[in-house]
């Protein structure tokens, strides 16, 4: 029978905490900008030779705050597959898992941790687009219409 990685209390107890965290991070979010779209817009508009710099903030900051938390799952994930890659086992020694987990090892775990290492690439490129067709959109919406 394999090896199991047993289940940390602490470690769910964390995980939860930081998904209810996250939610009320988001929900604050959504209700900060419904709140304050309208001054968001008066400001943007109110002196029109700074309009498209104004916009351009806007929609940069905007940008950070959509893809901050895709980047920083993205980093997670390439430094716990770089890990799992190493020591050839997942869950690497010392992690704290949130379900009992069975170990794997070998060449299945280095999979893995390949696996992780291509999707925090592909939430790299995700956030780096995102990022690319907001400052896009700026540029076209500041250039007005042609």
């Amino acid at each position: 029978m394999a090896d199991v990685q047993q289940a940390d209390p602490g470690a769910r107890r964390q995980a939860v905490w930081l998904l209810v965290a996250g939610t009320v991070v988001g929900a604050l979010l959504i209700l900060a900008f419904e709140r304050y779209e309208m001054p968001l817009a008066k400001w943007i508009r109110a002196d029109p030779r700074e309009a498209a710099h104004r916009l351009t903030l806007a929609l940069v900051a905007g940008g950070v705050v959509l893809s901050a938390p895709a980047a920083l799952f993205a980093a997670y994930l390439w430094r716990l597959g770089g890990r799992v890659v190493r020591v050839q086992q997942f869950p690497p020694p010392g992690y704290r898992a949130i379900r009992d987990t069975p170990i794997v090892t070998g060449r299945a775990a280095t999979l893995r941790g390949q696996l992780f290492r291509i999707l925090a690439v592909c939430l790299g490129v995700a956030s780096l687009f995102l990022w690319l067709m907001l400052l896009r959109l700026a540029r076209l919406l500041a250039a007005g219409p042609s």
